[in-house]
């Protein structure tokens, strides 16, 4: 049994007559608008989570800060109070 070999034929491309190529159209076209890009479920849990780890940690900061400053205003007060208490012991 023997096969025939057959021309292999492309059936996406057009034969061109004359094998002449075609410019491109030089009609004026709207510029294409980029599609906007969802969010996933995942995404938007993701930058809940993230808000919140920055929340948390800007509130711990600050209430460090607070925190130390009301154990010095504590410490001068309460040095305050020693130096006036001896001073009036000493009268």
């Amino acid at each position: 049994m023997e096969y025939e070999l057959t021309p292999i034929k492309k059936f996406n491309q057009p034969e061109r007559v004359g094998k002449v190529k075609m410019t491109k159209s030089t009609t004026n076209e709207a510029p294409k608008v980029s599609k906007k890009y969802a969010k996933t479920r995942g995404e938007h849990y993701k930058d809940i989570v993230i808000a919140v780890l920055v929340t948390a940690v800007i509130a711990f900061v600050g209430g460090m800060h607070f925190s130390n400053q009301q154990h010095a205003a504590t410490e001068q007060a309460v040095k305050a109070a020693q130096t006036t208490a001896t001073a009036e012991l000493k009268k």
